[in-house]
């Protein structure tokens, strides 16, 4: 976690990336997938560490819906950003979750270590990009991911 991240940038499909973390993430039974991203977006990133961040959000996502649920994936430029953000219709989180979630160390799952969320935030923002939460109990959470444009070709 304080190791200084480098990043070897390449410019790649947003829709490949996802597809390259479903190829390593199993969809759980009674979970639908919704990818509603735009075939033509490219983005600069680190493939590898985007690849973490992504298949990290994802998994969180499916462990939130242990009796199915949906989960929507879709991008939008707005604000100067490519905001790709993944919906999920699962258990969602108290304000007081909400408040630890990035702070290295805090899980709430009985085997987690409590890196994930904080690691992928840190890659994130290494690529000039920032990370937002929104959740309901009930209703389920949303991770956006926001890169700069400049990210964009």
């Amino acid at each position: 976690y304080s190791r200084e991240l480098r990043l070897n940038l390449e410019t790649v499909s947003l829709k490949g990336l996802l597809c390259d973390v479903f190829g390593l993430v199993k969809v759980p039974v009674g979970v639908k997938v919704v990818d509603l991203v735009d075939c033509d977006l490219q983005v600069n990133v680190d493939v590898a560490k985007m690849h973490r961040v992504f298949a990290n959000v994802v998994k969180n996502a499916f462990d939130a819906m242990p009796n199915g649920g949906v989960l929507t994936i879709n991008c939008e430029k707005a604000a100067g950003l490519l905001e790709v953000c993944f919906s999920d219709t699962g258990e969602g989180m108290s304000d007081e979750t909400l408040s630890k979630l990035w702070t290295p160390l805090f899980t709430t799952k009985a085997k987690g270590m409590g890196f994930g969320l904080s690691i992928c935030k840190r890659i994130v923002e290494a690529h000039g990009g920032k990370v937002c939460v929104k959740s309901q109990i009930g209703k389920g959470t949303a991770i956006t991911i926001a890169l700069p444009f400049e990210a964009l070709t």
